[in-house]
C-alpha cells in the first residue's frame, strides 16, 4: 500500500510590497506568467471557467497593488503524482503559521562576494573585516543587537476568511521579543511587515508590506548599499501548516517558506537566469537531484589547465529543448524593452533552426555555443583570470561580445572580482549539449523528482538568480547547499518535526541577529533578506548599469575603490527585466504625455534614446513609442525612497505572437529635472 504524505507548495513563495492600502492580486505561478486577480480574501477570480490574469497594477489612485503569495496543501500518493487538497472534503481544517522578519539592519554591510562561504571559511564576513550595520556603542551586544530586527512575532490563521496583520499594534502578548523600529523616521516609519489570511478553500495567502522606509531626519543615502539607521520593510520567514484528517488525527507538515521582495515592474519578463535556475543548480550539483543528468560532485581543480566546468555531467543526458534549451536563447528577446542591448538581440534571434539537431545546422550551433561565457564556481575562483572566456573576460578573440552581455557578481570594487555575469554550470551544459547535438525536441517529460512539483520551480523563475550584487530578491546565500532541507526547500532552523516545539524555542530566545545560515542549522525569519540594500529603493535607484574596466581582470574601477572609473570601460546592465533601464513610453493620453515632464517654474527636460535632454519651455512631452528613460524624474537616492511608487509598469500592449510591451500606469506626482545615471 502506498503511504500518502502531505506537503506544502510551493516550497518557496514570493510577495511583493506595495503601497495600495487594500487592493492586491496573487503572484504569478507560471514562468513569466501574469499575476491572478483576487478578492479580498484572496480568492482567484474566475471568468469562463478560467482564472482572470491582472491588467491594471496600480489601483485608482495610483498607488501599487501588493504581490500576494499564495501557499497549497498537497497529497503525494508515493507514485509521482501529487494533487492539491482543501477544506472541500479532503481535511478537516488546517492552522497555518508564518513568521517573517526583517535583519537587514543587524547584519553586515553588504560587500560584493565578501562574506560568500561558499569561497572558503577564509572569506567569512569576520576575516574579511567587514563591518557590521549600526555597530554603536549602544548595540554591541547580541542582547542589545537583537532590537535592532523587525520582528513581529508568528501570526496563524486557522478558519477561512480569517485576517492578522504582522503590526506593531498587535505583537502576541506572548512574545517578548516583538519589536519594530523607533518611530519618527523620515520619509516614513515602519508600522507594518504585512498580513496573512485563508482563502475559502483553505489555502494560505502572504501578503507583504506597503514599501515604507525611513531613517534619521535630515540623513541622506548616498550609496545604493543604502545608510545606517535606514530601515525598510521588506521580509521573509517560514510558512507551518498543521491538518486535521477526517478520522481525527493532526499532522505538522514540513515548513515552507516565503520571501517579500520589491515590485516587479516588468512581470510578464524574464531573466537569463532566474532564482528557480540557481535553485536547480544547487539540486543538481550539491543534492543528487537528477543522478541521470549529474553523477559526480563538485570539484576543486588543481590547475586552470585541469578546470573542466563540465565535469561530473552524464556525457549521454539528452536536455530537453523547449525546457532546458529554449529559455536560454529566447529569454534576452524581451530585455529590448527595458533596456538598449543591441548584442544580446543577435543571439536572441539566431539565423539558424535552433531545433535542428542534425550534421546540418552543427557548425552553427558550436559557433553560437562558443560565445557563452565560461562559468567559474567558487570553488575554483583562483583560476578566474587564467580561463579563456572566463567571467572577467568581455569580448571573443574576434571582437563578439561574450554572453550573458551582463554585470557579474563584482563589476564593482576591486575585492573578488567577477565582472560578467555567466549562465549556472547546469545552464551551460545543456547548452553544451544542445551544440554538439545531443538534445531532445519532444513534450518535456515531468521534472519533479523528490516531491518537487512544477508550481515549486514556476513561481521562482520570476525572480533573480544571477548577478548577485545584492541582487534583487535575495542574494548569493542561495547558491549554498547548506541552506536547504531538500531540493528547492530551505532549512528552517530549530525545526525538527514539530510546529509547537519550533514556536516554543522563539518565543523564548526570539531571533538570533549574529548565526550565519550558511554554516549550517537553517534558516531563520528574516535570513535571506538580510544582506541587501537598507533600503532596497536605494539599490533600485543605483543599480541598472554598470561601466567596469575592461582592460585589466584585476581592476574594476580606481586601485583606491572610490568610484572613479578607469578607461577603457563597457557599459553592462544588471537585471533590465527587475530593474527597467530604457523604455517605449505607452501612455496615448494627450494631458499624460504633457505632464509626464512637467516642471513648475522651472526649465523640464526631455530624454531622447541616445541619452540627450533638452529644454521645452516646462513642458516636456514624452510621445507614445518614444524610447524614454525609465527613472526620468527620479535623480537621488532620497527622492527614490518616495517616488518607487510612481513608476511605471512594462505590459504587454500587443499580442504573444506580435509582443509590444511598453511602459503603463506611471504616475506625474514627481518632477522631471533630468534621470538617474542607474549606476552603482
Amino acid at each position: 500500500m502506498i503511504k500518502k504524505t502531505y506537503q506544502i507548495h510551493p516550497r518557496v513563495g514570493v510577495a511583493r510590497v506595495g503601497n495600495s492600502p487594500k487592493e492586491f492580486y496573487l503572484g504569478p505561478e507560471t514562468t513569466g506568467g501574469l499575476p491572478i486577480e483576487c478578492d479580498r480574501w484572496g480568492n482567484a477570480v474566475t471568468g469562463d471557467g478560467e482564472v482572470r490574469h491582472v491588467k491594471r497594477y496600480k489601483d485608482a489612485a495610483g498607488a501599487i497593488k501588493r504581490q500576494a503569495a499564495r501557499f497549497k496543501i498537497y497529497e503525494h500518493d508515493g507514485s509521482g503524482t501529487a494533487r492539491e487538497v482543501s477544506l472541500r472534503g479532503d481535511i478537516v481544517s488546517v492552522q497555518w503559521t508564518v513568521h517573517i522578519a526583517n535583519k537587514k539592519s543587524v547584519w553586515y554591510n553588504f560587500s560584493e562576494l565578501q562574506g560568500d562561504l561558499m569561497f572558503g571559511p577564509e572569506n567569512s564576513y569576520k576575516n574579511q573585516h567587514v563591518p557590521l550595520r549600526n555597530a554603536t556603542p549602544e548595540y554591541t551586544t547580541d542582547a542589545q543587537r537583537q532590537k535592532l530586527i523587525t520582528d513581529p512575532g508568528p501570526r496563524a490563521v486557522c478558519r477561512p476568511r480569517e485576517r492578522v496583520a504582522f503590526s506593531r499594534y498587535n505583537i502576541p502578548a506572548d512574545y517578548k521579543h516583538g519589536q519594530f523600529p523607533p518611530t519618527g523616521l523620515s520619509p516614513m516609519n515602519i508600522d507594518s511587515l504585512g498580513e496573512i489570511m485563508m482563502d475559502d478553500d483553505g489555502r494560505l495567502i502572504v501578503l507583504g508590506a506597503f514599501g515604507n522606509n525611513g531613517g534619521p531626519p535630515g540623513t541622506s543615502i548616498t550609496s545604493f548599499a543604502g545608510a545606517e539607521g535606514f530601515y525598510d520593510d521588506i521580509a521573509d520567514g517560514y510558512v507551518l501548516a498543521t491538518i486535521t484528517h477526517k478520522d481525527g488525527t493532526t499532522e505538522d507538515l514540513e515548513p515552507a517558506y516565503v520571501l517579500i521582495g520589491s515590485p516587479k515592474y516588468a512581470p510578464e519578463l524574464v531573466n537569463i537566469i532566474t532564482l528557480e535556475d540557481t535553485i536547480y543548480d544547487v539540486a543538481v550539483r550539491y543534492q543528487g537531484f537528477d543522478p541521470r543528468l549529474y553523477t559526480g560532485a563538485p570539484a576543486t581543480a588543481a590547475s586552470a589547465a585541469a578546470y573542466d566546468p563540465l565535469a561530473g555531467y552524464n556525457p549521454d543526458y539528452r536536455p530537453n529543448y523547449r525546457r532546458d534549451i529554449e529559455p536560454i536563447i529566447t529569454r534576452p528577446q524581451g530585455y529590448r524593452w527595458v533596456a538598449q542591448v543591441p548584442t544580446m538581440m543577435e543571439f536572441a534571434f539566431p539565423r539558424f533552426d535552433t531545433t535542428d539537431a542534425s550534421e546540418k545546422t552543427r557548425a552553427a550551433r558550436m559557433r553560437y555555443f562558443s560565445y557563452f561565457r565560461v562559468p567559474v564556481t567558487a570553488e575554483n575562483y583562483r583560476y578566474i583570470n587564467e580561463i579563456e572566456k572566463g567571467p572577467n573576460q568581455l569580448l571573443a578573440d574576434d571582437g563578439v561580445p561574450l554572453m550573458p552581455l551582463q554585470s557579474g557578481d563584482n563589476s564593482v570594487t576591486n575585492k573578488m572580482i567577477y565582472k560578467f555575469l555567466t549562465l549556472t554550470p547546469t545552464q551551460y551544459f545543456f547548452l553544451s549539449q544542445w551544440a554538439k547535438g545531443i538534445f531532445d525536441t519532444g513534450e518535456p517529460a515531468p521534472d519533479d523528482h523528490g516531491g518537487v512539483t512544477a508550481l515549486d520551480r514556476q513561481v521562482l523563475s520570476n525572480c533573480v538568480g544571477g548577478p548577485f550584487s545584492p541582487g534583487i530578491e535575495t542574494t548569493w546565500v542561495v547558491r549554498n547547499p547548506a541552506l536547504y532541507a531538500s531540493p528547492f526547500q530551505f532549512k528552517v532552523a530549530h525545526w525538527e518535526k514539530s510546529n509547537g516545539a519550533l514556536e516554543r524555542y522563539y518565543a523564548a530566545n526570539g531571533l538570533s541577529p549574529s548565526r550565519d545560515a550558511q554554516e549550517g542549522g537553517g534558516l531563520e525569519p528574516g535570513d535571506l533578506t538580510k544582506q541587501m540594500a537598507i533600503p532596497w529603493q536605494a539599490d533600485f535607484f543605483d543599480c541598472t548599469v554598470q561601466t567596469p574596466n575592461i582592460s585589466n581582470p584585476q581592476v574594476n574601477q580606481s586601485p583606491a575603490d572610490d568610484g572613479i572609473q578607469i578607461p577603457p570601460t563597457f557599459y553592462v546592465y544588471w537585471w533590465p527585466p527587475q530593474a527597467p533601464m530604457q523604455v517605449v513610453a505607452g501612455s496615448v493620453d494627450p494631458g499624460m504625455q504633457v505632464l509626464d515632464g512637467y516642471v513648475s517654474n522651472q526649465p523640464a527636460w526631455q530624454s531622447s534614446s541616445n541619452g540627450v535632454y533638452s529644454v521645452m519651455n516646462n513642458y516636456s512631452i514624452v510621445a507614445a513609442g518614444q524610447t524614454v528613460a525609465y527613472h526620468r524624474g527620479v535623480n537621488t537616492f532620497d527622492q527614490m525612497l518616495v517616488s518607487w511608487q510612481d513608476l511605471g509598469f512594462i505590459v504587454n500592449q500587443g499580442t504573444s505572437e506580435y509582443p509590444n510591451f511598453v511602459e503603463m500606469e506611471r504616475n506625474t506626482s514627481f518632477l522631471a529635472q533630468g534621470v538617474a545615471t542607474g549606476e552603482k
